[in-house]
């Protein structure tokens, strides 16, 4: 007798407690970090289709989101959301992706006073600002007439060029 008769004769209120008990594990942020970092844009995979029995189907990552990744089916060419969990890495394609390093944080010495910056602010909001005075650690920059001036750090202004 294999699983599947096995679980076919189980009563319903086990298989439903097997069933919440399996979408936890499933759902861990730990778990889903684990098979997330090992993926990457471009990768060719295998995952779990629409038949759990049947083999894995074959396709590529097109996008990575937060409990689950878009793939793209090689043969269709239909993009389908697909959890972490059911998905299989090749281990022959490309070899794993490097994260790029960040870019260089800016420095005092790469502002004047005068310059036009930009900086996003604690609401998320895109600020452009003229810089007047160069402190040791940040730069007042005014803004506008109502929000006044901001002191902002060196590493999260960028300078805005006038062509």
């Amino acid at each position: 007798m294999d699983i599947l008769d096995s679980l076919r004769q189980a009563p319903s209120a086990e298989l439903y407690r097997l069933y919440l008990a399996i979408g936890k594990m499933l759902d861990d942020p730990r778990r889903i970090l684990e098979i997330r970092q090992r993926l990457h844009l471009g990768m060719a995979v295998n995952y779990i289709g629409d038949n759990p029995l049947g083999p894995p189907e074959k396709g590529t990552i097109v996008e990575l989101r937060q409990t689950q990744a878009v793939v793209q089916d090689s043969t269709t060419r239909r993009r389908w959301g697909v959890l972490y969990a059911a998905i299989i890495p090749e281990t022959s394609s490309a070899p794993p992706h490097v994260e790029p390093a960040p870019p260089p944080r800016t420095q005092r010495e790469e502002f004047f006073i005068g310059d036009t910056v930009s900086f996003t602010d604690k609401h998320l909001s895109e600020r452009v600002g003229v810089v007047v005075r160069l402190n040791a650690k940040t730069a007042s920059v005014a803004v506008n007439d109502t929000d006044g001036h901001w002191r902002v750090s060196y590493s999260l202004l960028r300078k805005i060029v006038d062509i």
